[in-house]
């Protein structure tokens, strides 16, 4: 696998609010900071990157058509997003700016010892929807789904090094795409999880305060998704499948391209399995970006993707999700894991609340709408 070799550093937003720093993971030294350093954000999230590698730039925007991470392999090809003057720029510049809908898709580990997680990730989302509804224009239109880290099933697996084994067999034994065999299994191989008969939850962030409720009820019954799931987890290839037409069926209606901001965030307590050195299926991190760029062609490509989340950073950046998450344009906020047996909601609240939701808003201003 090609790594990504840059630095990612804090980027400041301007929302109504005023100056942020947004929180990042940045070189195996530099650690994370989720901070919003002259706002008050209270509980700034921090964590250590002990992975080798460094990571500076992610992508960067060349005309509006490609991302380049700055490596010798393949650049992404995006499409051109015209900007407000009729010229091809890699942002939208005029007063006719500004998404009509966000996609948010939450990538869930559903392995054992994952519960209280999820229960915790649920009861901070109130705060988070809200601070979303504030965040985006009035009739802004919200997708909120989950998918799983599951691709293919093991119930035992062990992490060395940076490679799992499951039941004895090699990672890559379990990543089964639903283009060759489709499980069938509710919220696997990049599906919407299908909770309270909803594969995902559509509203306007100027929706009446009960059906706020109601989509606040919803994710807290789709956040909990269980500790079924595989023991070899794959998040960055659950999020790219996610966006491939082989999942059309089950996920229809929930990403658009035009006028849309696609959001990726993550839990997950082990490292990414989705790929590892040596296995030979290499490169999946670049795969996964090939995906969710053809997807939002029509919006930009990766410019209109944000990512973000709670995760187990050891491997990172030199794993798919590292490759993945350091190939999007903007760079993404990512919080300290704290322990299973003391989190709780207020381990996410700043984060979501203070940091992904303006880096959401703050993204939304510079893409144009659908039309």
């Amino acid at each position: 696998m090609r790594a990504i070799m840059t630095t990612w550093l804090g980027v400041s937003l301007f929302a109504c609010s005023g100056e942020r720093s947004v929180g990042v993971f940045g070189s195996a030294d530099d650690g994370i900071s989720a901070t919003a350093a002259e706002t008050g954000l209270d509980d700034a999230a921090t964590a250590d990157a002990d992975g080798g590698g460094t990571l500076d730039g992610g992508g960067t925007q060349d005309g509006g058509t490609q991302v380049d991470d700055g490596g010798d392999g393949p650049k992404l090809d995006v499409g051109a997003m015209e900007s407000a003057d009729g010229g091809d720029e890699g942002s939208c510049l005029g007063t006719d700016c500004g998404c009509t809908s966000v996609d948010l898709l939450f990538v869930i580990d559903n392995s054992t010892s994952m519960n209280d997680y999820q229960v915790a990730l649920g009861q901070a989302f109130p705060t988070f929807a809200d601070a979303i509804i504030a965040a985006l224009p009035p009739g802004t239109n919200l997708h909120v789904g989950v998918t799983s880290t599951e691709m293919g099933y093991s119930n035992a697996g062990s992490t060395t090094n940076c490679e799992a084994t499951g039941n004895g067999l090699p990672q890559e034994e379990f990543y089964v795409t639903p283009d060759v065999t489709d499980t069938g299994k509710n919220g696997a191989q990049g599906r919407l999880y299908v909770a309270d008969g909803l594969a995902y939850f559509d509203i306007d962030t100027d929706a009446p305060p009960a059906e706020v409720q109601q989509l606040r009820d919803w994710f807290a019954a789709a956040a909990n998704i269980g500790e079924g799931g595989s023991n070899v987890e794959m998040s960055s290839a659950a999020a790219g499948w996610a966006t491939d037409p082989a999942n059309a069926a089950a996920n229809a209606g929930f990403l658009r391209d035009e006028g849309a901001v696609l959001v990726l965030f993550f839990l997950q307590d082990e490292p990414d399995q989705s790929d590892a050195p040596g296995m030979s299926m290499p490169d999946v991190g670049e795969a996964m970006l090939e995906k969710i760029a053809a997807a939002k062609a029509g919006c930009g490509g990766l410019q209109c993707v944000v990512g973000g989340g709670f995760v187990q950073q050891g491997c990172l950046p030199e794993n798919a999700l590292g490759v993945l998450l350091g190939g999007l344009d903007q760079p993404p906020a990512i919080g300290e894991l704290p322990d299973d047996d003391a989190v709780g909601p207020g381990d996410f609240e700043p984060l979501l609340e203070d940091t992904l939701a303006q880096v959401i808003a703050q993204t939304c201003d510079e893409i144009r709408p659908e039309g």
